[in-house]
């Protein structure tokens, strides 16, 4: 029996054992679990010692771990290790490799709504790791431009120098939401990468007035997806923008971090669609 976790703090009603006990009917896979175990920072290099041995065959990392498991590794992923971020570890005997698959999540759900990156203009709300990992795509994507809107001009100035180590080409700028208004409509997409918005606290949003700065003719990218509709995305739908949350996103991701673990082709023997409505289902269940 292959055994997988997802370790982070807190957890509360994670969707992730979930998803992953889906992708393993797909595969016909019945010899593995998945369970999420939230384990604070005090606990990290126990759970890493007995990882490292064969407490689990791999696991996925989340918040607030993603940075802080990297010391405790033996080798990482040349993206991952630029972002700073870990979200997806194997072990092979007793060595183990970091993966960011945020990445991958990402990049596959906005080609799959329509998002084209080459030469087009981006903003993105936020500068965490999330948001390291959507500027990342951006970067090696070919964006014409990126405009970073951060309460934390450090944080944001980070994200920036990260953009242009990968793509010194890309016009990068940091902004306020007020400096995006006389703008409006002439981005291809916005991306919140925060989590404001998320359940419970689903009357708030990253944004002030999205309107003002969206038409119909932007992709409002919100990687939150519990609610399936933040308020950020029901202000934007109501100028006529497109939106997507961010399930696809996180389906995604699980899937790519299972072909990381398992070996072959696996996001091509999955049917993403499926998962996706398996899980909206188990959301309208849970917000009931």
């Amino acid at each position: 029996m292959k055994r997988f976790a997802l370790i982070g703090d807190p957890l509360g009603h994670s969707l992730s054992p979930a998803l992953h006990k889906a992708i393993y009917r797909q595969l016909e896979i019945d010899d593995a679990s998945y369970r999420a175990i939230e384990l604070n920072s005090d606990k990290l290099h126990g759970f890493f010692a007995g990882f490292r041995v064969g407490g689990f065959d791999g696991i996925n990392v989340t918040i607030p771990h993603k940075s802080s498991v990297i010391a405790m590794l033996d080798e990482v992923d040349a993206k991952a290790k630029l972002i700073n971020a870990v979200n997806c570890i194997n072990r092979h005997r007793n060595q183990l490799t970091g993966y960011n698959t945020d990445m991958l999540g990402f990049a596959h759900s906005l080609r799959n709504n329509a998002g084209v990156i080459e030469n087009n203009r981006f903003v993105i709300v936020g500068a965490g790791g999330s948001a390291l990992a959507v500027g990342a795509v951006l970067a090696e994507g070919g964006a014409k431009s990126i405009t970073i809107v951060n309460r934390s001009e450090e944080r944001a100035e980070y994200l920036r120098d990260t953009v242009l180590k990968l793509n010194k080409d890309v016009v990068v700028e940091l902004a306020n939401e007020s400096d995006l208004h006389d703008q409006k409509g002439s981005f291809h997409c916005l991306i919140n990468a925060t989590s404001v918005g998320t359940s419970p606290n689903v009357s708030e949003s990253a944004l002030e007035n999205v309107g003002a700065i969206v038409d119909d003719s932007t992709l409002v990218f919100d990687l939150i997806y519990n609610p399936s509709e933040t308020k950020l995305i029901k202000d934007a739908r109501a100028v006529g923008a497109n939106t997507v949350n961010g399930l696809e996103m996180l389906i995604a991701q699980a899937v790519y971090s299972v072909e990381i673990w398992m070996g072959g082709n696996v996001v091509a023997h999955i049917d993403m669609n499926c998962l996706v409505k398996e899980l909206e289902k188990l959301l309208g269940s849970k917000s009931k």
